[in-house]
């Protein structure tokens, strides 16, 4: 399928575009005009991430993601994950708008070098919310750093997709905050297991699908404008998926929106 493709550096001045409050004083990106222009307005922004998703494996599968599938269909974009094509990477990317020359973070436990969108939010009376598993980014890295901004991070067991997207849903009724983002890493999971090509992929893929259809009819009755997107892709590699180059299979992710 044909579409603009961005920089994983838009992520963040998107979402400040969409909340009427500044992008991170350090981001190299711009507001993406097609999703800036559809959610603004929203009260509220929600980032759902289903993690190693990228062109090629919906390439291959979109069948199997019927859900997504009538979001993209309506309005897609694609965007350009950073290098190197890692999750802590690239999701430090999306909350500050800058890559690894800007942010500084290689790993999880390590600490941001630059403005990060929980910043924003706080100084302009806004609150953020990281919803995650514990070992994974989003807790780890994203998490923490909401916290230490005085922002609301929640944590699940690992494995648990199912229990991110209850606490994400019971953070978005109970706590309102303006913005959310979530991680859903099982997808990564079964593509380094499995490959991204196999067919033993398929029925997680559904099950992913399904609990993206649950967030986004939840999220849309609390006034979210939602943005899905991924981290980055992966490609076969001896034995098992992988990811971390340039190659386009790595590189390029889907990203489409609704409210």
């Amino acid at each position: 399928m044909s579409a603009p493709v961005y920089s994983m550096t838009h992520v963040a001045p998107t979402i400040a575009a969409i909340l009427d409050i500044p992008a991170p004083a350090q981001s190299t990106g711009e507001p993406i005009a097609e999703i800036a222009a559809e959610l603004k307005g929203s009260e509220r922004c929600a980032v759902l991430a289903p993690d190693a998703l990228g062109m090629y494996q919906w390439g291959l599968w979109h069948q199997a993601m019927p859900f997504l599938g009538s979001l993209i269909n309506q309005h897609h974009v694609v965007l350009h994950a950073v290098m190197p094509t890692i999750t802590p990477v690239n999701f430090a990317t999306m909350v500050t708008g800058g890559d690894q020359s800007v942010h500084g973070i290689h790993a999880k436990d390590e600490d941001f070098q630059c403005e990060t969108i929980f910043e924003v939010l706080a100084a302009n009376a806004k609150r953020g919310a990281a919803v995650g598993q514990d070992g994974c980014t989003m807790g780890d890295l994203i998490g923490r750093w909401a916290e230490r901004c005085g922002q609301i991070a929640k944590r699940a067991p690992r494995y648990e997709d199912d229990i991110v997207a209850d606490m994400l849903l019971e953070v978005a009724t109970e706590d309102t905050p303006e913005f959310l983002i979530t991680q859903l890493v099982t997808t990564d999971d079964i593509f380094h297991e499995f490959k991204p090509s196999s067919p033993q992929v398929v029925p997680y893929l559904q099950d992913m699908d399904a609990r993206l259809n649950r967030l986004v009819e939840g999220l849309a009755e609390l006034d979210y404008g939602i943005i899905i997107l991924s981290d980055h892709g992966q490609h076969d590699g001896d034995g098992r998926g992988t990811h971390g180059t340039d190659c386009d299979e790595d590189s390029l992710v889907p990203c489409t929106w609704t409210k």
